[in-house]
């Protein structure tokens, strides 16, 4: 078992099945479950990670510990220090490195072996539906073509969104029964939960107050996160930022897109529509303003998230020119 993993992309069913699968190998060649620990690189420096990977565990047979976030780590003395860790790691120890883009910063990843590294892409629009089909099968269900292509439209293209909101259709189902699209429009559409995608989706296509609401109902979950969000909403549009550098290079709308493997009729609307609000000079600087706001949550603190993001979906929808966040900051 690698030491270290770093793992990342937008499939986070597969992502986290890998995780998952990999706390497993640690048991079986340990011979009992590891310490697990799940901590976020806002709320851990590499300092107090460090410390708590090379000190032994006194009643577990190794550490399994998952980083969160871990793309944010930019500092020369954190990239430095844990490549040193990486050199001479802790015995017994697994580090998960969880990137929420495609990956950490490249003096870390050299410093681990390249099968260690581990992108976990977007299904294909035909695997979707038969992953939505197997899994209905695997529930003793059928399922209309009609539900399955309602269920894509209505889900976030991964399979961990999909597990979350089939699981619910299959509680209301009895064995045997067969899926029908008026019960995806009754079990999913009136009771889907809002997260950093619907949202973008919202900014692509309705008015900065629907923005604004669908935020406020995400940050009203208890699992609602303002630098999750914004990680979210920064993937959004540097994958738009990569559609326009595609369709720069002389590449169609579909071509460009299934390339970035946006394949399902609900992403190709979407990035449809994304890409005629905001063009290419207009993302790289919502894109570099998004990293400065990350910036800033970071250093604010959660009292003040509601008002950054609100400052970004205004600057993503109704200004003119990008607002000061030095301002912002002096405000509160």
């Amino acid at each position: 078992m690698e030491p270290i993993l770093i793992v990342g992309g937008p499939e986070l069913g597969r992502r986290s099945d890998f995780i998952r699968q990999s706390l497993e190998r640690c048991a079986k060649e340990w011979g009992e479950k590891p310490e697990e620990h799940r901590i976020y690189a806002q709320d851990c420096d590499v300092t107090r990670l460090l410390d708590l990977l090379l000190n032994g565990s006194l009643f577990s047979a190794g550490k399994f510990v998952q980083y969160l976030g871990a793309d944010a780590v930019k500092l020369k003395a954190d990239v430095q220090a844990l490549v040193a860790y990486a050199k001479n790691p802790a015995e017994r120890t697994v580090l998960v490195l969880v990137s929420e883009g495609y990956g950490v910063d490249k003096a870390i990843e050299d410093a681990v072996p390249k099968d260690a590294k581990r992108i976990f892409w977007e299904l294909s629009a035909a695997e979707m539906e038969r992953w939505v089909r197997d899994y209905f099968s695997a529930q003793g269900l059928g399922a209309d073509p009609e539900a399955i292509e309602a269920v894509l439209e209505l889900v976030e293209n991964n399979t961990e969104a999909l597990k979350v909101e089939c699981s619910r259709l299959a509680l209301f189902s009895p064995r045997g029964a067969r899926i029908r699209e008026e019960d995806v429009e009754r079990y999913i559409s009136h009771n889907r939960s809002e997260d950093a995608f619907s949202l973008f989706d919202r900014m692509t296509q309705g008015s900065f107050e629907q923005a604004l609401d669908v935020l406020s109902a995400i940050l009203a979950n208890r699992d609602g996160n303002g630098v999750g969000l914004l990680a979210g909403l920064l993937w959004s549009f540097r994958r738009l930022s990569s559609l326009h550098a595609a369709m720069a290079q002389g590449k169609s709308y579909e071509t460009a897109a299934r390339s970035l493997r946006i394949t399902s009729r609900k992403l190709l609307a979407q990035y449809e529509a994304a890409r005629k609000r905001w063009p290419p000079s207009r993302c790289a600087a919502l894109i570099a303003f998004g990293v400065d706001t990350d910036a800033q949550l970071r250093s604010m603190g959660q009292a003040h998230e509601r008002v950054l993001l609100e400052l970004f979906l205004y600057a993503a929808m109704q200004a003119e020119e990008l607002p000061r966040l030095d301002t912002a900051r002096a405000a509160y």
